[in-house]
């Protein structure tokens, strides 16, 4: 008998995992349970008076009449104070959403002026509503 001997494909051993995987789904089972019944508690805080209430945001609607009219958030003015004016109100208030309402016959130019003054303070799709007159 020789001290060295060949190893054949019939000889050698698998290693089955399957037992290993057994014991690991149950720890992960057994985990989970566990952290179920761990109430975890927090720091008590306490918050200054005021702080529940936040302030409502008007948002910046700009108003477009058929004859060409402009009116933001009730203001009346011309096509060319639209943009300062949004701009104005959207540095008061940024959280602020725009919307662009317009008639049915209202001059694609005035709706133009509106469109660019909300892409002016960064809204990229800048939603249209129609008006009933």
């Amino acid at each position: 008998m020789s001290r060295f001997r060949a190893v054949f494909p019939e000889d050698r051993t698998d290693i089955n995992l399957s037992p290993m995987l057994d014991v690991i789904f149950i720890m992960l089972i057994f985990f989970i349970v566990v952290a179920s019944f761990i109430k975890e508690e927090g720091i008590p805080i306490t918050l200054p008076p005021g702080t529940g209430t936040e302030a409502k945001v008007e948002a910046i609607t700009v108003r477009i009449e058929s004859a060409g009219v402009f009116s933001v958030n009730g203001r009346v003015m011309s096509s060319n104070s639209v943009g300062p004016y949004v701009q104005a109100l959207h540095g008061e208030n940024p959280d602020a959403p725009f919307t662009v309402m317009a008639v049915d016959d209202a001059p694609i130019r005035d709706t133009v002026v509106a469109v660019e003054a909300g892409h002016r303070i960064g809204f990229s799709p800048v939603a249209i509503v129609p008006l009933e007159p």
